[in-house]
């Protein structure tokens, strides 16, 4: 029997080095929040994100990822910002993570870095 696929959109296998924020509902900004954590994504899709991080984060938590352009791009002073929700956190074997995070995307930013 072949294995039934939940989602929507496709995935895309990307590495890189991204920051989290944990966003608490009460705060009204970014700059309210606790420090950023920093993890690594490994793949994407238009309405969710996988990511390893090294600390267990609780499932219905939104958050605030920032994933900074290369050197390379003209935007270079530009963070590129997603909000999401948790939907999952598993422990898993890694060398360098201790959980695989799975977040659905609540919401699209660019915002300039001043």
């Amino acid at each position: 029997m072949a294995e039934f696929n939940r989602r929507k959109f496709p995935r895309k296998n990307v590495e890189d080095t991204i920051q989290v924020l944990l966003m608490p509902e009460d705060f009204e900004s970014p700059e309210d929040s606790c420090a950023s954590i920093p993890a690594r994504l490994l793949n994407q899709s238009d309405n969710g994100v996988y990511i390893e991080i090294d600390c267990d984060l609780q499932i219905g938590s939104k958050i605030r990822i920032k994933m900074a352009f290369k050197e390379e791009s003209c935007f270079d002073e530009t963070n590129y910002i997603r909000d999401g929700r948790i939907i999952w956190c598993k422990k898993i074997e890694d060398a360098t993570s201790h959980f695989g995070v799975g977040i659905k995307i609540l919401q699209k930013l660019n915002s300039p870095l001043r």
